[in-house]
């Protein structure tokens, strides 16, 4: 691989695709130790980026303000400040083709599956994991590019002071001991898991003795209400829209376990290497879910029995497929799970 100088990496939401680029950032930055690399991005997904020596800069994109010419303008500005030696898109959609186009990058990489005309601007680079799980199709711009790749790694922000003041933050509203974490919603309704489903697997988590700590975005506020109300032991504690991200991190890297469908912070609890239990249905878990399935050790999948989903087909609009994951297989796991884990 070339000895780039000046890197930009596009990946600008959300927050599981940033997640699932961090390992490309990671071989950048094994490849080209000396060089200065920039990352754009929506600032509300930032807070999940590593500083130094992995990011030496970040840039935000506003996603409103991108259809505005004077903000191409002050953009361009911006970005050609740095001198791009090269651009690697690893968004390759329409938005991300313009942050490229006015990067001034000398070269313009994005890997195979660039949509919305971003392939006009960014070559896309195919290599022999075209068709397998998006970690590795984000990384075959680096092998293409004649770069080593030798370990898949997560590059994480220092959480150290957020997972101090979350401890705190938990014994000052009464929890103690052990808890799950549990995200019931997902950005779209036919990755959710059923309420109810929810409901009753709570209500055997709880009456073990578990505390459960339900997580989210404030898209999910009404579920965590829904789940926090129809709880008669006093061990569920409800945080959705209650953190940021940063503060989202340290509550699962402090949990026992982690649960959820296909969502966001399941990619936070895989890059933490937290023990998991992921829900699968309408979506591929080959193609995006939770990288190295059944090879790493603490990832523990539960896909649905009619799932259709494949990496070439990779969302199926199947709005029963999830509820055919019963309270009564995730709870078997859960119980399986829970032998692994120190208490």
């Amino acid at each position: 691989m070339k000895a780039y100088k000046n890197i930009l990496v596009i990946k600008m939401s959300s927050l599981g695709d940033v997640l699932h680029a961090l390992p490309t950032l990671y071989a950048l930055r094994q490849n080209c130790p000396d060089a200065r690399i920039v990352w754009a991005v929506h600032k509300q997904f930032a807070p999940v980026l590593p500083g130094k020596p992995y990011i030496d800069d970040v840039v935000y994109i506003d996603k409103k303000r991108l259809k505005s010419l004077s903000y191409w303008k002050e953009l361009r500005r911006t970005l050609h400040a740095y001198d791009f030696d090269v651009s690697f898109d690893l968004q390759g959609l329409a938005k991300s083709a313009i942050v490229a186009f006015l990067s001034g990058a000398k070269e313009k990489y994005g890997y195979w599956e660039m949509r919305e005309g971003s392939f006009l601007v960014s070559k896309g680079l195919t290599g022999p994991h075209k068709y397998d799980h998006v970690i590795e199709r984000y990384l075959d711009t680096v092998r293409v590019l004649g770069g080593r790749v030798d370990a898949v790694e997560f590059p994480l922000p220092d959480i150290r002071a957020e997972r101090d003041a979350w401890r705190c933050r938990l014994a000052s509203d009464g929890l103690t001991g052990p808890y799950a974490a549990i995200v019931p919603g997902a950005r779209w309704d036919v990755k959710e898991w059923p309420l109810a489903h929810w409901q009753a697997f709570l209500q055997r988590l709880t009456a073990s003795g578990m505390n459960a700590v339900l997580l989210g975005s404030s898209d999910d506020v009404p579920k965590g209400k829904t789940l926090k109300d129809s709880d008669a032991s006093g061990r569920v504690f409800d945080y959705t829209g209650k953190t940021d991200l940063r503060q989202l991190m340290a509550a699962i890297a402090e949990s026992a376990v982690y649960v959820s469908a296909d969502t966001g912070p399941l990619h936070i609890a895989n890059a933490l290497k937290k023990e998991l239990i992921a829900l699968f249905g309408p979506t591929c878990p080959q193609r995006t879910g939770p990288y190295g399935g059944a090879h790493a050790p603490y990832i523990h999948m539960l896909v649905s029995p009619t799932s259709k989903a494949t990496p070439q087909q990779p969302l199926i609009d199947d709005p029963d497929c999830m509820a055919q994951i019963t309270p009564d297989i995730l709870w078997q796991t859960y119980e399986d799970v829970l032998k692994k884990v120190k208490l």
